[in-house]
């Protein structure tokens, strides 16, 4: 027993150590899983995107949404001159998402993004502005940049972003996932959901951004 012990505490370490420094810890059993997964993430700091590539890499996800605020150093809300930067920062990550079929990588615009831009970056992609819903190979999603902006009625699995204070639950059968606390990874032929800790470098970039706002 204690040995067992010792090792989760080994193991919870190493993950710890492998976030800090390394990028996102990706289990086994997830990896088995690779081409049979929906990946949700939200509210990435371009910082992020060299990790996104390597997860697009290892996973081949079937589907990735994207719940908002794509480039989340560039807060477009407060500082509309940024513009250029952040057009550039959108090539980049079609760059990234490239290895994706565009037709399903869905893309839910945020307060910080520009609907234009994004359109004109990700042209074969399902883009939504701020919210709206869309059939994942039999997954119903409800997609939201912010709780608050949910559809009603809730969907089976409702997909958002931004909110600090909402963490993942479950109410009435249905799931609620926050892209912003987590990644998530969803094997779509049983709905079971990996939630999978950012890197610390990306909650720590979003932190120095979101002095000025969320």
């Amino acid at each position: 027993m204690c040995l067992k012990q010792g090792d989760a505490m080994a193991t919870k370490l190493w993950i710890t150590l492998y976030r800090s420094f390394l990028g996102i810890y990706v289990p086994e059993e997830l990896r088995a899983l690779r081409g049979e997964v929906l990946l949700h993430l939200s509210d990435t700091p371009s910082s992020m995107y060299g990790g996104l590539q390597k997860l697009l890499a290892l996973l081949e996800p079937r589907w990735v949404v994207l719940t908002g605020d794509l480039a989340d150093d560039i807060k477009l809300e407060i500082r509309p001159g940024l513009l250029p930067v952040y057009r550039e920062k959108m090539k980049a990550l079609a760059d990234v998402l490239s290895s994706v079929p565009a037709c399903r990588s869905v893309i839910v615009t945020g307060n910080h993004d520009d609907e234009r831009v994004v359109r004109t970056s990700f042209p074969k992609a399902v883009v939504l502005n701020r919210k709206g819903r869309c059939d994942a190979d039999g997954l119903e999603l409800n997609l939201s940049h912010d709780f608050g902006g949910l559809e009603r009625p809730y969907g089976p699995l409702n997909l958002f972003g931004h909110n600090v204070t909402r963490s993942d639950f479950t109410e009435g059968g249905r799931r609620f996932l926050n892209g912003l606390v987590a990644l998530h990874a969803v094997h779509i032929p049983t709905g079971r959901v990996f939630s999978l800790p950012y890197p610390k470098y990306v909650n720590d970039d979003r932190m120095l951004r979101r002095k000025t706002g969320l």
